[in-house]
């Protein structure tokens, strides 16, 4: 299942530098695969474009270890990486700069993981674009138009905005469950379905609301894992668009 191997990033990575993205530029197109997953053309080190998986639901960036020696990036640490489908030490490389035009983040300290492991969520992928990147801007995922657009600062008080907060790197929301208490989700891009961690797991979920949007009959599955700051995660691709403020102050879906 490609939500395990995507989702679930939990320690941080270190954004050096500024964060600057020219509007004048045009949007970026996404290509979105049958199970939702986006790739998006990444820049790095000068190099590229390569193909990275967007996943919002990770709190760092990663990057294959055939294309970190391709592009000479300097190991700096080794940092445990911790997926759903476990932990692992992983060596850590600094990428200066990462570009998905027009938006830039002069360095990143991104884990390596084995080619072949990214290469599970599709031919050609060598990386993953987390919040350690995206949390920088102000953005918008069109599922519609397969495009992603960097957007004028949002406002978070609009009764269609969705407060989130922050944990260990990525951002919870609170969605209203019908038949049930509310539950803190992580807004993934990443995930194929919905998943609900050990102890909220329920057959399905009849409805529930983000904003002013409801989402009906919407298949579930479990996962053995305890995560003290959410009850699971929210696939984004059903949506017909997504928008994001920076920092994760706030999501508007639609």
């Amino acid at each position: 299942m490609r939500q395990v191997l995507a989702a679930g990033f939990i320690t941080f990575a270190v954004i050096d530098g500024a964060a600057a993205a020219d509007r004048t530029r045009p949007d970026v197109p996404l290509t979105i695969d049958a199970r939702g997953g986006i790739r998006v053309a990444v820049h790095v080190n000068g190099g590229g474009p390569y193909t990275f998986i967007l996943d919002t639901g990770s709190s760092r960036s990663a990057i294959s270890d055939d294309l970190a020696r391709e592009l000479a990036a300097p190991v700096v640490a080794k940092s445990e990486v911790v997926t759903m489908a476990g932990s692992a030490m992983r060596l850590v490389v600094r990428l200066s700069p990462v570009v998905v035009a027009p938006a830039r983040v002069e360095a990143l300290l991104a884990p390596m993981l084995p080619a072949a492991q990214l290469a599970q969520l599709g031919r050609g992928v060598r990386g993953l674009l987390g919040q350690d990147f995206l949390s920088g801007f102000n953005y918008t995922l069109d599922y519609r138009r397969s495009r992603l657009t960097w957007d004028e600062p949002m406002t978070c008080n609009g009764p269609n905005a969705v407060r989130m907060a922050p944990a260990e790197g990525r951002f919870v929301l609170v969605a209203d469950a019908d038949g049930g208490s509310p539950l803190r989700l992580v807004p993934d891009s990443g995930a194929e379905v919905a998943v609900l961690f050990r102890g909220r797991a329920r057959a399905g979920i009849s409805a529930f609301r983000v904003g002013r949007v409801t989402v009906r009959d919407l298949p579930v599955a479990t996962i053995d894992r305890i995560d003290p700051d959410a009850d699971g995660l929210l696939p984004l691709h059903g949506f017909r668009a997504v928008s994001f403020a920076a920092g994760g102050a706030c999501l508007v879906v639609r």
